[in-house]
């Protein structure tokens, strides 16, 4: 079942690659499966039904919730909120019978981002440090650390307030 220690918890229909390492206390919920050289960091939670691609890179203390899709490439840095039915889609053009080479796609989602539910974001998007996206959502280009964005396509609509007091 990979690398882990007994600090993992894996429920027992939940699909792990022996190449996946698993960061102590994280949790793995029902019907997840995680591809091969997938790495997960420390306290996260990975919910009911979440794929996790090959080569994904996820940072302690992550949130992904139920039924999220994470695909080759992408990095998750510490401490990011992922809502229920999120999509990192590894396909721009997709079209029906074709075969395209989709490696070199890349995505990094910064330190303390939240990504609503439903939100779909597209390959090659950077998501900076501190960001919020909407729920529902379509990322087509980069957010700038901190931004509040929303929409379809989304947009920066301003800039998040500073909740430390």
């Amino acid at each position: 079942m990979g690398k882990r220690t007994a600090l993992v918890r894996t429920h027992p229909t939940a699909i792990v690659s022996e190449s996946a390492v698993i960061g102590e206390g994280t949790v793995i919920w029902a019907f997840v499966q995680i591809m091969d050289k997938a790495v997960i960091g420390k306290g996260c939670v990975i919910g009911n039904g979440v794929y996790v691609d090959r080569n994904v890179r996820i940072g302690d203390n992550v949130r992904v919730h139920n039924k999220s899709c994470l695909y080759d490439g992408l990095i998750v840095e510490d401490g990011v909120f992922i809502g229920p039915h999120v999509v990192f889609t590894n396909d721009k053009y997709p079209e029906s019978g074709k075969t395209r080479d989709l490696s070199g796609i890349s995505w990094k989602v910064g330190k303390g981002a939240s990504i609503g539910a439903n939100s779909t974001i597209l390959p090659d998007v950077n998501i900076g440090a501190g960001a919020v996206i909407g729920a529902g959502s379509v990322v087509t280009r980069d957010v700038p650390a901190g931004a509040v964005c929303y929409g379809n396509p989304a947009k920066a609509r301003r800039k998040k307030q500073n909740t430390e007091g």
